[in-house]
């Protein structure tokens, strides 16, 4: 990642970099009408197609091999920085036409008018009604900047062996079930000499990013939220975020898990026998091989206290509101995230944000029968049904404080190593302060 200081000063760059654009010509190129070949499409993207990188590549060529109107040019980046890389080309008037962005988008890109709104690339009321509800996430200021190629939403992944070594019939439905069940796995696996974590946390190992997505899960189901309505305060240090906090807590004061196993290696190898994360997660699983293969299954999140909802994510395409060719831009994007393709991304378990009553009946037999092919999908679409754009909605505002606060502060509030209020606290400070500057 980029230095804070680097990408702030991105952000605060863009609104006078929107400005310019039109007159101090961005590098988003496009052919006029008296060209005689294609217009072209600057695309910059990381590769979203989970375990096989080269995908995004077949696809925009696919489309070059579709048409002669628009040709697009790939900019392939890697996760790391990519998303800085595009900030910053953004704020220098040298962005692309289109790129990827998270969905829910990003608050510095939305507020410097650096994004097109989806109806000035030829939309329609028509074609924006048929997304799932959750598509409010790409809405701002009433009007929709984003499309959706897929979604995320946190479930719980489950070895199906190791649970049925130890009497288990079926997967845990709530917080108390699943505590309860993973300390007998935990407890018996060490009687019979090779400890198997019953649950894992994904976050509190390996890959410490993960703990944002996991901890807006158990938050939510508390009862929690990131923040008020109007998203000027931070609402973690409350009752609810100290029930969330306390008892993804118990789970390692009660040495029921491990703290620095890795959750999704563990889970391949035997090691761990259930934890939650986005489904797409499973194009990892798959890679297991014979390690993995029978061996797991998919279950909606237990519920907590107060619901059983969890983490909503995954990716939408945008297009830059500078660029030369937004009905090139367009048309592209209407064609990469259109319901043809998103069901193709449901081979990565990517989440089809069409409504199936609204597509073309060839579509709607293709997802229906991938998912009757796969009964994880069961699951998914179950979890998928209990949540709503609300906390996506919040995380967009102070979006870098919150993780970078998060990171940090859950996994110490968890692992002990500060009491879960001062956590807590500290996480709504440093958020307030960013809220505050918006």
């Amino acid at each position: 990642m980029a230095p804070l200081r680097r990408r702030l000063a991105a952000a605060v760059s863009l609104a006078s970099a929107v400005a310019l654009a039109a007159s101090a010509c961005s590098s988003s190129t496009g052919g006029s009408s008296e060209s005689a070949g294609p217009t072209t499409v600057k695309f910059w993207s990381m590769p979203y197609w989970i375990g096989q990188d080269g995908k995004v590549k077949e696809l925009v060529d696919e489309f070059n091999a579709s048409q002669g109107k628009v040709k697009v040019e790939l900019t392939l980046l890697e996760w790391k920085d990519g998303r800085d890389k595009i900030k910053q080309a953004v704020a220098a008037g040298k962005g692309p036409d289109v790129w990827l962005m998270n969905n829910g988008l990003d608050l510095d890109y939305l507020k410097s008018g650096a994004l097109a709104p989806l109806d000035k690339l030829g939309y329609t009321a028509a074609d924006t009604e048929k997304f799932l509800p959750l598509a409010k996430v790409d809405e701002y200021g009433g009007k929709m900047y984003g499309v959706p190629l897929s979604f995320d939403v946190g479930v719980m992944l489950y070895r199906t062996d190791i649970l049925q070594q130890y009497g288990i019939a079926a997967p845990p439905k709530t917080w108390e079930e699943l505590k309860s069940t993973a300390a007998t796995i935990t407890a018996k696996s060490a009687e019979a000499g090779k400890k198997v974590a019953g649950w894992q946390f994904k976050g509190m190992d390996d890959h410490l990013n993960a703990i944002n997505s996991v901890w807006e899960s158990f938050l939510c189901q508390a009862g929690g939220t990131l923040t008020t309505p109007d998203f000027k305060t931070s609402t973690q240090n409350t009752d609810a975020g100290r029930t969330a906090m306390d008892y993804m807590k118990s789970f390692y004061t009660e040495k029921i898990s491990p703290t620095g196993t890795s959750a999704l290696n563990g889970f391949i190898s035997g090691d761990v026998a259930m934890f939650p994360f986005n489904q797409s997660v499973i194009a990892s699983i798959k890679l297991g091989g014979a390690k993995t293969e029978g061996k797991w299954a998919v279950a909606p999140m237990p519920t907590g206290p107060k619901s059983g909802c969890s983490m909503v994510g995954g990716q939408s395409l945008v297009a830059g509101s500078a660029s030369k060719n937004p009905a090139g831009a367009g048309a592209f994007m209407r064609w990469l995230a259109s319901p043809e393709r998103s069901a193709q991304y449901m081979e990565y378990y990517g989440i089809f944000p069409y409504d199936l009553g609204k597509v073309d009946p060839a579509v709607k037999a293709t997802v229906d029968g991938k998912a009757k092919a796969d009964p994880n999908w069961n699951a998914i679409f179950e979890q998928l049904a209990r949540n709503t754009p609300e906390l996506l909605l919040q995380d967009r505002h102070a979006f870098q404080a919150r993780w970078d606060a998060q990171k940090a502060n859950i996994v110490a509030g968890v692992n002990g190593q500060v009491p879960v209020d001062k956590a807590l606290k500290t996480i709504d400070d440093a958020v307030g302060q960013a809220l505050g500057k918006e």
